[in-house]
């Protein structure tokens, strides 16, 4: 590598610093898989989270297919898409080697939610489907306030 093309290299990774750290900085937190549910900003009350965690303990039982759901106060600027993605790396919702999980992310704050559906779960979630879920089920309770609902 010439000394010129090594000198512009190191510029840029210099120049690119700040927005590197920056992001590392200012993204979001990834909070700790506590259960299923996993009411970070508290949306919901006690007995409505406990009902829900059985009811999903019970459906995991029957089907093998693990739901957590994650809810937190904001993303800190972050986009829901690259934060949910973090949340199932980190928190490996699913069976091992059939990655059959799904996370419903919801940021409060930000007005954002998400289905983030592992591989093994795409054939019976597709994209087209958690769209419809989200858009028909889901915001229409938001937009009403009953989250619980």
């Amino acid at each position: 590598m010439s000394l010129h093309k090594a000198r512009f290299s190191s510029a840029g990774l210099f120049l690119a610093l700040p927005f590197i750290i920056a992001s590392t900085v200012w993204s979001a937190e990834v909070p700790a898989l506590r259960g299923r549910i996993n009411d970070y900003a508290q949306m919901l009350s006690r007995d409505v989270a406990r009902s829900l965690e059985n009811r999903l303990e019970q459906f995991e039982r029957q089907t093998g297919h693990q739901v957590a759901l994650l809810t937190v106060p904001s993303l800190a600027g972050e986009d829901i898409e690259g934060f949910s993605i973090r949340v199932a790396e980190s928190w490996k919702i699913g069976q091992k080697g059939f990655d059959n999980g799904v996370i419903f992310v919801v940021a409060a704050q930000d007005r954002q939610l998400r289905l983030e559906v592992g591989y093994g779960l795409e054939g019976v979630l597709p994209d087209a489907v958690a769209s419809r879920v989200i858009r028909e089920i889901v915001v229409p309770r938001f937009r009403d306030n009953d989250y619980e609902g």
